[in-house]
């Protein structure tokens, strides 16, 4: 690999300053298209590439990062070439990227789907969030020139109430608060490269905190009945990740819980795309995988692991795991166990 194309160091969520950088086009790398994946898996979270051109002779890309404490600011400028990007649970399960993601394009349009919403943001006019979370689907087309500032999952929880349903909606970049965040975010991005690490962790902060403001602005206009379905589906949510281990967790249990009528819940999940049985069963198989993977946890046979996360049959659990990760339980704890040895 060509080390004067590509400069990366350290662990992304280190205290220390890192930097890293790709260069170059189809012309002097036959691999580009490839560097450019690797990139983007290295700088915000690791993407399935659904489709792209592979005919493509006039790739190219100039793109550069900085990262510091679980904030990363980067900018990628693509020359042609058309890239559908998707991040599922197998991608999710994998990095365990748990951060949230302001996207602002500077040119080209990009269109984003997650939680059962679409939206379309374009050069300056708008910007989007979107949580690493949760599956995503990310679509560019030709040209693109697009800033994308990563922050922490609990940096966001400490400022913005229900993040979640701040994913994927319009955020005006043209007039007020929002124009701030966008004009801000630019400069910052043009600046940052000359900034000391205590510099750029302080400037991350202000950002942050100028970017949600934007965000819960455009959140206020919400009507009253969406922000309560928004509350009530976060606090359904919490409430099945607390009840993870619990094998009699099903989506009638949990409504009753809630004192709520499962057909209400049925309607809240499916403007997300999804039922909450398959929620409650995504939460419950990203859960082993941290337990299967993480080499700092208890040591934990396949079935250990299966009963853990409220799975009363191994087998079942084995082929829905297999499934979701395209690989066995048996293969990511092999791999735990060699890590160990």
């Amino acid at each position: 690999m060509d080390q004067s194309a590509i400069a990366h160091s350290g662990s992304k969520f280190n205290s220390e300053r890192e930097d890293d950088n790709l260069v170059g086009s189809v012309r002097e790398y036959s691999d580009i298209n490839e560097r450019w994946i690797r990139f983007i898996d290295r700088n915000l979270f690791k993407y399935k590439v659904a489709n792209t051109d592979p005919e493509n002779t006039r790739f190219e890309v100039n793109a550069r990062s900085r990262s510091m404490n679980g904030f990363t600011l980067a900018r990628f400028r693509t020359t042609s070439g058309k890239y559908k990007l998707v991040r599922q649970p197998q991608e999710i399960g994998s990095d365990g990227r748990d951060r949230y993601v302001v996207y602002l394009p500077l040119g080209g349009d990009i269109e984003f789907s997650q939680f059962g919403r679409q939206l379309t943001c374009g050069p300056s006019s708008s910007f989007a969030l979107l949580s690493a979370a949760e599956p995503l689907t990310h679509i560019k087309l030709g040209n693109n020139d697009t800033l994308c500032f990563l922050m922490p999952r609990v940096f966001v929880d400490q400022r913005l109430v229900n993040g979640q349903d701040k994913c994927v909606r319009p955020s005006e970049g043209a007039v007020g608060i929002g124009h701030l965040a966008c004009v801000s975010l630019a400069t910052f991005a043009r600046d940052a490269e000359t900034m000391s690490a205590q510099e750029f962790q302080s400037v991350c902060h202000m950002i942050g905190d100028i970017v949600l403001l934007a965000l819960s602005c455009n959140a206020d206009l919400m009507s009253g009945e969406r922000s309560i379905r928004a509350a009530t589906l976060a606090r359904i949510k919490g409430m099945v990740r607390s009840r993870v281990a619990d094998p009699d967790c099903s989506p009638g249990g949990i409504a009753k819980q809630c004192k709520l009528s499962l057909s209400y819940v049925h309607n809240l999940f499916r403007d997300e795309g999804q039922t909450l049985g398959e929620f409650i069963k995504s939460e419950r198989l990203q859960r082993a995988h941290q337990l299967l993977k993480s080499p700092f946890g208890p040591r934990m046979t396949v079935t250990d692991v299966a009963l853990e996360c409220g799975f009363s049959n191994s087998s079942h659990f084995s082929r829905a795991f297999r499934q979701a990760f395209g690989l066995p339980p048996r293969e990511v704890l092999r791999t735990r166990c060699a890590w160990l040895e």
